[in-house]
């Protein structure tokens, strides 16, 4: 009976043997779990930053152009006004030389006062306008500078959603090179002041402008056509507006004779940098105050406001010979309308902020019209210090003794590399890229036939924002964001699935 006892004692712990290979079995199961689910939300974690990012920037973008697009039409008030202005004075000065030829003359005291005031008006008018410009200037730079320069904004919010995951610098270079042309920050008004005035303001394939891009004729234009030609002035023999510069570059300044030779057929003649109106061809009917009516001959009235520069204005109206009307009050009348220093000489026309018309030529579709596309990329470095020093449980740091020396193998580095290498390690980096549109969109009717009623401009706001594939464009290479960030091997498994056939956002393809 003993060697059954024997028999029996040595079966003992093998039930102990199988749970520990199943517990370890278990346990590791359970720690890929972990890691497989970690890793997911991870992923969802910082593509959803992208996107929250991509989508912030195009919104700040959206705002600032509708910005931009409420200050010129505000300029092109002013200068409504301005010119409305302008022709109250032309109006004033027909009617004060019909009264000096009356049995009723007006004090000339009082009529300088009144003509002085409404001198100061228009320059104010002018002055106000260039003032907008300033502060457009001002946003533009704030956008440029302090939300798309090296990321700024989308690591701000990136940061708000997990303190691990950077944004680097470089991948700021699409959004800038969209909105600006690729400067980090914007122009101060004194340099483009100084770049316009010797030529070397540098081109831009940016949506934004500086200094117009063909938005000064087209905010000319529009302030024209806001004239109306009646409303402003309210009579049919009289007019307003501002010189057409095709005589901007004439050597000298034609003075003329009466008001009768500066018919609208002549206006092109003149400097082509001042603003100006007219009255004449009329007779002028009143009553002094005694009652006693009068009608005077003083058909001749004519205002111009030219630059500081040139004080070369003109006052015309028939109490007194032309050109011009002397002094009044010891002040030169042709001086006192003299408007403010002009930007860029010739031109008292203040410069606005403008959208790149260029971008809406060719195959513009093929470029989402010039409309901006931003990029937002973060990364999520898992060698980094932070992960090293706490690192997950599954991802554990390893000392190895050999021959008296130590090795570490670190396995939340790739491979167990040592020294892991940096941002070009795609087992190192995790990677997200997003885009958001900054896009223009002035709905038509559907009653007649729907879609948009203009191609994006700097005159209404109407931007919007939404995300977009990071492709579609035939100038959105995501791969190279990533190879200018530092993401090599990122940007080469891009290139990769590219010739394998994956087509993303685009249905040709990114063709890196």
């Amino acid at each position: 009976m003993q060697p059954a006892r024997l028999l029996k004692s040595g079966a003992r712990g093998q039930a102990l043997v199988l749970f520990s290979l199943t517990f370890l079995l278990l346990t590791l199961m359970v720690l890929l779990t972990l890691g497989f689910g970690m890793r997911a939300k991870e992923r969802v974690e910082i593509q959803m930053a992208a996107d929250a990012a991509a989508y912030s920037q195009a919104v700040s973008t959206a705002r600032t152009f509708n910005a931009i697009a409420v200050m010129n039409r505000a300029q092109i008030a002013h200068m409504v006004a301005m010119a409305g202005t302008q022709s109250m004075i032309s109006y004033g000065s027909q009617q004060y030389a019909a009264r000096q030829l009356s049995p009723c003359a007006m004090p000339g005291n009082d009529w300088s006062a009144l003509d002085e005031a409404a001198a100061t008006q228009v320059q104010v008018l002018q002055g106000r306008a260039g003032s907008m410009f300033r502060a457009e200037l001002a946003i533009y730079n704030h956008l440029v500078g302090t939300h798309l320069a090296n990321q700024n904004l989308t690591r701000l919010i990136a940061k708000e959603i997990n303190p691990e995951l950077a944004a680097q610098p470089e991948g700021a270079n699409k959004s800038l090179a969209e909105v600006s042309g690729g400067a980090s920050s914007g122009s101060s008004y004194d340099d483009l002041m100084q770049q316009e005035k010797t030529g070397s303001v540098p081109a831009t394939s940016g949506a934004v402008m500086p200094t117009g891009g063909g938005q000064g004729t087209a905010t000319l234009n529009a302030t024209m056509g806001s004239l109306g030609w009646t409303w402003v002035h309210n009579r049919g023999s009289g007019s307003a507006g501002f010189g057409s510069g095709a005589a901007a570059h004439n050597p000298g300044f034609h003075h003329y004779g009466s008001a009768s030779a500066m018919d609208s057929s002549t206006y092109q003649t003149i400097s082509g940098r001042n603003s100006w109106a007219h009255d004449h061809g009329r007779a002028v009917t009143g009553v002094c105050p005694d009652g006693t009516p009068y009608t005077a001959g003083a058909t001749d009235a004519w205002v111009m406001s030219d630059e500081r520069q040139s004080n070369e204005d003109q006052h015309v109206y028939g109490a007194k010979a032309p050109p011009g009307q002397g002094a009044e009050n010891n002040t030169t009348v042709d001086e006192r309308h003299t408007l403010g220093a002009c930007v860029v000489c010739p031109g008292i026309w203040p410069y606005s902020v403008g959208f790149n018309a260029g971008l809406l030529h060719g195959n513009a579709d093929e470029n989402d019209y010039g409309q901006p596309k931003l990029y937002a990329m973060l990364h999520r470095d898992y060698a980094s210090d932070a992960r090293r020093a706490k690192p997950d449980p599954w991802n554990l740091l390893f000392t190895f003794k050999f021959a008296n020396q130590e090795t570490e193998f670190d396995n939340a580095a790739p491979l167990g590399r040592i020294l892991p290498t940096g941002r070009e390690d795609v087992q190192r980096n995790q990677v997200a890229l997003a885009a958001g549109l900054a896009y223009y969109h002035r709905p038509r009717p559907a009653a007649v036939g729907g879609g948009w009623e203009e191609p994006p401009n700097f005159l209404n706001p109407f931007w919007r924002a939404t995300l977009v594939s990071t492709e579609g464009a035939r100038d959105d290479k995501p791969a190279n964001s990533l190879q200018q960030a530092g993401f090599s091997e990122h940007a080469e498994a891009l290139r990769r699935l590219d010739n394998a056939g994956y087509r993303g956002g685009s249905s040709t393809g990114g063709k890196y």
